[in-house]
């Protein structure tokens, strides 16, 4: 026999548990969300009129619900968890117990979401567990880079509204644009143009820009800001091995 625990008793039962950081599989064929993943969710449920005059463009990362893996504050981490980003509003919403649509109220460090199809993943860390400046929007930047430089994308979903002519309803438009960052020496800084890059990765200028002219990169896509911060990556690797060895 299952049963549907409170929010709230599952919260007093396992507070004593919230420092250990802990794995937790959640079984679909059964309550989607469980145990102490309450302690991050609130039960704001999804509007189901939100966004009905938009006729264009999405607010969210995906319109389908993908699987996700999340981490929280402290270190406790789900996996299999039905999720979707509404990048628009800045929201995390998952499936609750029943099926419910609902929106977490409380920070996740990350979020991982999983192309059933492609088997990509795609990591999202919101932006109260990076070091942003105030001029920074808030919300949730995909990691693109792991290393000693982090490469970061926001992106940014911005609405507009026209009412056709003739029509008293108003239609609602959604453009979607990028915005690149990387954090690295503790600083978390804005690529406001490609080249810029090489001078915010400074101790390889050189090296970098050199492999911008033979890689013909322009940084017209993602994969081109990838590949330059991995190379510096890379760059830093070999250095510190050829230090070890002398």
């Amino acid at each position: 026999m299952r049963f549907l625990l409170h929010p709230l008793f599952l919260l007093t039962i396992l507070a004593g548990q919230a420092q250990q950081t802990k794995v937790v599989d959640v079984n679909k064929d059964n309550v989607q969300i469980v145990g102490s993943l309450y302690y991050m969710v609130g039960d704001a449920p999804v509007s189901a009129a939100k966004y009905v005059k938009v006729v264009a463009g999405t607010p969210y990362f995906s319109e389908s619900w993908m699987k996700a893996k999340l981490e929280l504050e402290k270190g406790s981490v789900y996996q299999q968890v039905l999720v979707r980003l509404d990048l628009l509003a800045n929201d995390l919403q998952y499936i609750g117990p029943g099926g419910k649509e609902l929106v977490a109220t409380t920070p996740v460090k990350s979020v991982t979401l999983l192309d059933s199809v492609s088997g990509k993943e795609y990591k999202f860390v919101h932006s109260s567990f990076l070091r942003l400046s105030k001029d920074m929007e808030a919300g949730w930047y995909l990691q693109l880079t792991t290393g000693t430089a982090v490469l970061y994308k926001k992106i940014r979903k911005m609405i507009t509204e026209d009412k056709p002519y003739g029509s008293a309803t108003v239609e609602q438009s959604i453009s979607t644009a990028g915005q690149y960052f990387v954090e690295i020496n503790a600083a978390f800084n804005r690529v406001k143009k490609f080249k810029e890059l090489p001078d915010l990765l400074k101790d390889k200028k050189d090296e970098l820009n050199k492999y911008i002219s033979e890689r013909n990169l322009s940084g017209k896509n993602d994969e081109d800001y990838i590949d330059l911060v991995t190379h510096y990556n890379d760059l830093l690797v070999k250095s510190n091995s050829m230090a070890v060895i002398q």
